[in-house]
């Protein structure tokens, strides 16, 4: 009797085990389209919000400019680099065309060099 007590255990064990890991699935799935979705409507919306001087994007490109100044300065000098690379993602653009750009434009984009605000409207203009 022991041995059948055991088989139907074990089945009703793995029968539950299944039915979780399809639930889980199915909410894992659902979650992942609306983080797709959210992301998708966020993109378009994003370039605008960037460069609103009083939208919080904004603020915290100021901000990490601020922060990072140096490295950024020494990073522009080679077009490449982590900051950069933050950078561009906080501006919603690819940062090996930011990078180039700023090495490029490195003596108009640190004029001012102690304004965050000065740089990050110069690279929003970059786009004009």
């Amino acid at each position: 009797m022991l041995p059948a007590a055991c088989v139907a255990i074990t089945a009703l064990m793995l029968g539950g085990c299944s039915a979780a890991i399809s639930t889980t699935d199915v909410a894992a799935d659902a979650t992942r389209s609306v983080a797709k979705g959210v992301l998708a409507s966020s993109r378009g919306t994003t370039d605008a919000s960037v460069t609103e001087p009083n939208t919080p994007r904004y603020q915290q490109t100021v901000a990490f400019v601020d922060s990072q100044r140096d490295p950024l300065r020494r990073e522009a000098a080679t077009g490449q680099g982590e900051n950069i690379d933050s950078l561009a993602r906080l501006m919603d653009t690819r940062s090996t065309e930011l990078g180039r750009w700023m090495q490029a434009n490195y003596d108009n984009l640190f004029t001012d060099a102690h304004d965050a605000e000065a740089i990050v409207a110069r690279l929003h203009a970059r786009h004009g």
